[in-house]
């Protein structure tokens, strides 16, 4: 399989995210991107890095799943971990289910690594 290059400003995008996980909370996109400088919508190529790279190559919980919309305090319609519930409730109830799992992860030792 073909290493994935990193987006920039990925790995100050997943220290933020480790930062919300330890403090067990979530944190819209314009938080994330004021924190490290760009607009919010220019955050998706990160967390999509983040999510396929990063969490699910290591047997992670998606550590993008903190990320929400200030409007509605969930992600946006782009958010998959990868598996998707059954019906409406059944997104609810995976993304819930997937933030404490993110809450419960010791991420202190976890690092991202840009493939060369």
């Amino acid at each position: 399989m073909p290493n994935v290059a990193m987006p920039a400003t990925t790995p100050e995008v997943f220290t933020y995210l480790k930062r919300c996980a330890r403090e067990k909370r979530t944190a819209t996109y314009t938080e994330i991107a004021k924190a490290v400088g760009l607009k919010p919508n220019e955050l998706d190529e990160q967390l999509n890095y983040i999510s396929t790279q990063v969490c699910s190559k290591n047997g992670l919980p998606c550590l993008a799943a903190l990320v929400v919309r200030a409007n509605t305090g969930i992600p946006g319609p782009g958010w998959t971990p990868g598996q998707t519930a059954n019906g409406q409730t059944g997104f609810a109830l995976l993304w819930c289910s997937t933030v404490h799992q993110v809450f419960a992860t010791d991420w202190s030792k976890v690092e991202i690594e840009n493939p060369a």
